[in-house]
């Protein structure tokens, strides 16, 4: 029974990872997309006598929206920030149930953080609000792709957990800490050749 558990908590996981992974990119071509109206205004500006008059407007949605579309991604990879000195001195057994209250206290943030976006949304719906801006955009559709961001970060947090407690009952706390710990300078290393196509160089 806990190994079904445990392959239904997986393949949950593994979809929603997925769909992280799609957001991240989508949120990295965005700041691409910006980038190049960005440039296209200054020059238009400079050469042409012209403005959009939406490059601040838009930059700045496809900033909150990109990065909170980047955080479920990010903790896929396990490449948010950690500060890691002190919980691997502790022996095996107990880190894994550390990892897991970390994971806890992120998903209580994070919680609280989709609640509040969730709310701020809301009552965007319910006034209509616009932006005070030359495009009028209804606040409600930059705030409801940031808030969607968050909620898939809470979802994957979610999933990560339910299937780490099952490992860690199971006796495969091993295989929880490998998905919850932040990566090691060998896999840091390693992803680094990957970049550069270092590692295809040396396969050669």
């Amino acid at each position: 029974m806990l190994h079904f558990l445990i392959s239904a908590a997986s393949l949950l996981r593994r979809a929603t990872t997925r769909l992280a992974a799609l957001m991240g990119y989508l949120s990295g071509w965005g700041f691409i997309g910006i980038s190049c109206l960005i440039t296209f205004d200054v020059l238009a500006r400079k050469l042409l006598g012209f403005s959009t008059q939406a490059t601040t407007e838009l930059s700045g949605y496809a900033l909150a929206f990109g990065i909170s579309w980047g955080l479920a991604h990010t903790l896929a990879m396990r490449a948010h920030v950690r500060i890691d000195l002190i919980i691997n001195k502790f022996p095996a057994g107990l880190r894994y149930w550390l990892h897991l209250m970390a994971l806890v206290f992120l998903g209580v943030f994070i919680g609280f953080v989709g609640k509040g976006g969730w709310d701020l949304v809301d009552e965007s719906l319910l006034f209509r609000a616009t932006d005070i801006s030359v495009l009028r955009v209804p606040l409600a559709i930059p705030q409801g792709l940031w808030l969607a961001g968050i909620l898939v970060m809470l979802l994957l947090i979610v999933c990560l957990f339910v299937e780490s407690l099952l490992l860690v009952l199971a006796g495969r706390g091993a295989e929880a800490e490998a998905m919850l710990s932040s990566r090691t300078y060998d896999e840091e290393a390693a992803e680094a050749l990957h970049a550069v196509g270092a590692d295809r160089e040396g396969a050669k």
